[in-house]
């Protein structure tokens, strides 16, 4: 495990209020604790795993490890991230939050990818429309490539399918196009890049930190929750709510 070397900052974006902290292998890393809870940790470390073996660019994810030492005299500190194992993806250079224009640039194939990837895991905090929103999606201006962050809010209880349709990222780039999602193209697609994807979730539940679950109430049926939520695309209600 990294174990963190030095707290440098507050990142200024991001509701959970991340901090920029140096590891101990000479990187950079956005780390969330305690502002994100515990679940919140636990949903960004399931997706932001499963969201690499589905093909997303995802940056790299870390369990790290805050001393105490680094936190206990500052009140700030201790209360947005506390000592002890930590989420934390590795800080990107050269990044933009996206708007509307940035996202006219972006791959039409990995914005749909993405929007099927977010119905998937009952994702609805990633917002745009003209009238603004909460993105949590980045345009590499070097690579002129999307990078996805933000994984806290996944697996929301109450997920509307039809307000993700109408305020994803995604989807003001297809409006109009009713063919978009035609169940038998995207069915046979996506069937195959879920379960791919799903062959890592046991390795990825296995590695959730013992603090982090000891410290959730009903972690063991939160967790089964989750796998029920990520089995639904083998259900034609799935597939049918996409139409």
């Amino acid at each position: 495990m990294i174990n963190i070397i030095e707290i440098k900052h507050k990142m200024t974006q991001g509701k959970t209020e991340p901090w920029l902290c140096l590891g101990d292998d000479n990187n950079q890393y956005v780390v969330k604790r305690s502002n994100a809870t515990f679940k919140g940790c636990l949903y960004e470390w399931i997706a932001a795993n499963l969201g690499q073996q589905f093909g997303l660019a995802i940056p790299d994810c870390e369990l790290v490890y805050i001393d105490e030492t680094l936190v206990e005299y500052d009140i700030d500190l201790l209360v947005s991230l506390g000592a002890g194992v930590a989420f934390a993806s590795r800080m990107q250079p050269d990044l933009q939050e996206v708007n509307v224009n940035l996202l006219r640039r972006a791959n039409k194939q990995v914005l749909t990818d993405l929007f099927m990837f977010d119905n998937w895991i009952q994702n609805g905090d990633r917002t745009l429309t003209e009238r603004g929103g909460n993105p949590n999606l980045y345009f590499n201006l070097v690579s002129n490539s999307l990078v996805v962050f933000d994984h806290n809010l996944a697996f929301e209880q109450d997920f509307n399918i039809e307000e993700h349709k109408n305020l994803h990222v995604s989807s003001f780039l297809f409006r109009g196009q009713t063919d978009l999602f035609e169940p038998q193209i995207v069915r046979e697609k996506y069937q195959k890049k879920f379960a791919k994807a799903l062959e890592s979730l046991d390795a990825i539940i296995d590695s959730v930190p013992e603090e982090w679950l000891k410290e959730m109430p009903n972690a063991l049926g939160e967790i089964e929750r989750i796998r029920v939520v990520l089995g639904a695309y083998n259900h034609d209600d799935f597939w049918r709510a996409l139409q």
